[in-house]
């Protein structure tokens, strides 16, 4: 390669930079049109080992987005996983690279559910975070999806805190509508956790109209799904159905995994109804993809209709369970264990009832001790 033909290293990280900001805004179309250009320019330039790294980064972080919005890719990312732990296991990083290793794997656990991992990861990030400079997109990217891994831990006051943090930098950026959107999914998640159901509500339907607004159909749908949740919380059933058909609806950007959820929740609905016959038709359904796709949690949850509604079967109830238990998915624990006890007491099984009543008290028990976080 001749001198005149390399091309400077600064150049390719300004490239680079202008990716990710299309990468954190979703805009899969323009990512993918900058990474090519940037996988091009990085064969003619300069040698930088620090560039070069930032690149492997966001390789995985691209590959993080399209699992967002296209799931099911998971061999992908598993090789850029294994990339770049090779990586980071053959150098030392520090500050901006050391900021974005631990906050992308934090996002990579957070997508395996291993909620402890990825917070383990946010907060090593969180000691480098300074290291981005002049960039408060870049920390309001940060206190999001701290928001989102504290409110799935439902450790509500962080995690409340952390998203309006993020929403008040999201308001003064007009191209970060989408991420206005995301936050205003955890605050109202985290209302409907404080049993402030019409405040969560109220929350759920202003991100159904602002995401209307910027036409983002996998954000239209997790909306309508969010708002058949606050009517089941308000135990609203023909509602809730009606929002989660809705949300099935929107076939595209295809998701399995967000069908699958949304036809169990419709079954679970139906269920409750005592309408038996469209329980199983949606029971089927769901099964069906989760099996394909190897949704495991879907398929836990699944066994909990089969076991309380269709074949009376509590050691089916009790391996949903036993999942929850090892994946420290305490909070479903609890919202569960209170239904399943309610169920079996109507059903005159009072020993049944009262053995997922103190489930429920003892997964109710763990999130208010932070559990959670006394394992990081």
């Amino acid at each position: 390669m001749s001198a005149e033909s390399v091309i400077p290293y600064d150049l390719v990280a300004t490239k680079m930079n202008y990716w990710y900001n299309c990468i954190k805004n979703n805009r899969n179309i323009a990512a993918e049109e900058a990474k090519a250009e940037v996988e091009q320019e990085i064969k003619m330039m300069e040698e930088n080992q620090d560039v070069l790294v930032y690149f492997s980064l966001l390789e995985f972080r691209h590959q993080l987005m399209l699992e967002e919005l296209y799931p099911n890719t998971g061999a992908k990312i598993e090789k850029q996983y294994k990339k770049l732990k090779e990586t980071r296991g053959t150098r030392d990083l520090n500050g901006m690279l050391e900021y974005y290793y631990y906050f992308f794997m934090g996002m990579y656990y957070f997508r395996q559910k291993e909620l402890v991992f990825s917070l383990n990861c946010y907060r090593k990030a969180e000691l480098e975070i300074e290291a981005i400079e002049g960039d408060s997109t870049e920390k309001a990217e940060f206190y999001f999806k701290m928001a989102e891994v504290y409110y799935h831990m439902k450790q509500t006051y962080f995690s409340m805190n952390y998203a309006k943090r993020a929403y008040t930098i999201y308001k003064k950026e007009p191209t970060y509508g989408n991420r206005r959107v995301h936050c205003q999914f955890v605050i109202a998640g985290n209302w409907l956790d404080n049993m402030h159901i019409e405040e969560a509500l109220k929350h759920a339907k202003q991100a159904l109209k602002d995401a209307e607004k910027f036409g983002e159909n996998y954000l239209i749908r997790k909306a309508l799904f969010n708002i058949g949740v606050c009517y089941t919380n308000l135990e609203e059933s023909d509602k809730a159905s009606e929002f989660y058909l809705k949300s099935l609806d929107i076939l595209e950007p295809r998701n399995d995994e967000f069908a699958a959820r949304a036809l169990y929740l419709l079954a679970y609905t139906k269920a409750r109804q005592n309408d038996l016959k469209s329980s199983k038709k949606f029971y089927e359904k769901s099964l069906k993809l989760a099996r394909k796709n190897n949704i495991v949690e879907t398929l836990e949850t699944l066994k909990i209709v089969k076991g309380i509604y269709f074949n009376h079967d509590l050691d089916l109830v009790r391996e949903a369970f036993k999942y929850f238990e090892e994946k420290k998915l305490y909070p479903d624990m609890e919202w569960y264990g209170i239904c399943i006890g309610d169920v079996l007491t109507e059903q005159g099984e009072i020993l049944g009832a009262n053995e997922f009543y103190r489930r429920a008290i003892t997964a109710r028990k763990k999130i208010r001790r932070g559990d959670f976080l006394n394992e990081i």
